[in-house]
């Protein structure tokens, strides 16, 4: 009785830290909205999965701090987006902050995403999956896959490597078909800023061969 007791007080002071947690950073996502010109939309999305597969990752899906505007002059959304994976009773959330824009053509896909540990141990010892580029660093630190391998070579160049190299050690860029992407996992409101810059630098960094070829 006594440990059910526990228990059960131990759920209830979790579920109001985390209830007040998300109180603040929704007060704290406004703040950062408002300093920014960006409008709060709260919790509505309107975007769909935009072709995205993260948007269709588990079983559940939720998009919430929702802003609308635009940074640097390039039209974006931001949100908190979250996705719960089931297996029986067992549930377990991931949440990321994702800023998203849309590109001036549509083109083939391609993500980028960072290596873990053994990933980049693997691409400096074995060679690991994925296209490989003649920058060693971008090759150990990050993977990249596309339905079109050609077009993928074309968009990453130089510029667009040492960009890609520069952002932040956790963010992901996924390109295409309609969307830019550059999300990680969620991240503190003081922090969100850097994850607009990067979604801006990369859009402009996006070569121009690029936008002709796939607008063809």
């Amino acid at each position: 009785m006594v440990l059910f007791v526990l228990f059960f007080a131990v759920v209830v002071i979790v579920g109001c830290v985390s209830y007040f947690a998300g109180q603040q950073r929704i007060r704290d996502i406004a703040t950062f909205g408002a300093a920014h010109g960006l409008a709060v939309v709260g919790n509505d999305w309107e975007l769909g999965d935009c072709g995205l597969p993260l948007f269709r990752a588990g079983n559940r899906r939720y998009w919430h701090n929702v802003l609308r505007g635009q940074w640097s002059g390039l039209p974006v959304t931001y949100c908190d987006y979250s996705y719960v994976v089931s297996d029986g009773k067992n549930q377990n959330t991931v949440s990321f902050s994702n800023v998203i824009t849309q590109l001036a053509t549509p083109m083939p896909q391609v993500t980028v995403t960072p290596r873990g540990a053994l990933g980049m141990l693997a691409e400096e010892s074995l060679g690991a999956p994925g296209i490989h580029f003649e920058s060693i660093d971008f090759n150990n630190r990050f993977n990249v896959k596309s339905a079109d391998d050609a077009f993928a070579v074309e968009l990453i160049d130089a510029r667009m490597i040492e960009t890609l190299l520069s952002l932040d050690s956790g963010d992901h860029v996924v390109f295409g078909p309609l969307f830019l992407m550059v999300y990680t996992h969620r991240r503190p409101v003081a922090e969100l800023g850097a994850l607009f810059d990067a979604t801006a630098l990369v859009t402009e960094r996006i070569p121009a061969l690029v936008h002709g070829r796939s607008g063809s």
